[in-house]
């Protein structure tokens, strides 16, 4: 096994879990669309011990930037509540109304993003075509499918799809943050609603 395919692999056991890669090799073994995955740092050889150990510290020190969620849903009240339930957790949110929305929003937002959140119910195609097409394409970004079916129904729709939480509607603050936490989004305690 590679160090690319361990770091998969522990991912899909810890999403949060911070990775360094060392190698002499090109960079391109781990850059995904000229970026590397959120987390994801690369140290190159040769390098010196105490080189290696000020780049562990600052990776576990580092509070980083604020996570960026992609959030998907076509209602404007759903829209307005579950942005500020984002915003209040700590995170910057962009808002798309239909997926073909969203897909352009995933190629042009600079940096991309930690996450996205995903409506069932869109106007253009449904949320699980979303979900597909978004994996397909990005098959390491964190994914919450948002939907009034059961969370039965959803985890059994979803369970062959590798990072992906579910949660019912109508959500609450603390649900929609839980389900992001488990990706190492949204830190902090929201705000009761």
């Amino acid at each position: 096994m590679n160090g690319r395919r361990l770091a998969e692999e522990a991912r899909k056991h810890s999403p949060a879990i911070k990775v360094l890669f060392t190698t002499g090799y090109a960079r391109n073994a781990i850059v995904h669309e000229g970026r590397l995955d959120p987390g994801v740092e690369l140290l190159t050889k040769p390098f010196t011990r105490a080189g290696l150990a000020e780049r562990l510290r600052d990776m576990i020190d580092a509070k980083g930037t604020p996570g960026r969620v992609l959030l998907v849903e076509d209602d404007a009240m759903i829209q307005l509540l579950a942005t500020e339930y984002l915003e209040d957790a700590g995170l910057r949110v962009d808002v798309a109304a239909s997926a073909a929305d969203a897909l352009d929003k995933l190629r042009l937002i600079p940096g991309g993003v930690d996450a996205v959140v995903i409506d069932i119910g869109l106007p253009d195609r449904s949320g699980d075509a979303l979900v597909r097409e978004i994996r397909s394409v990005y098959p390491q970004l964190p994914l919450v499918v948002a939907s009034g079916r059961s969370p039965e129904d959803l985890r059994s729709l979803f369970k062959d799809v590798p990072i992906t939480r579910v949660v019912g509607k109508p959500y609450t603050a603390d649900a929609l943050t839980a389900a992001l936490r488990e990706f190492g989004l949204c830190t902090g305690k929201p705000a009761r609603r």
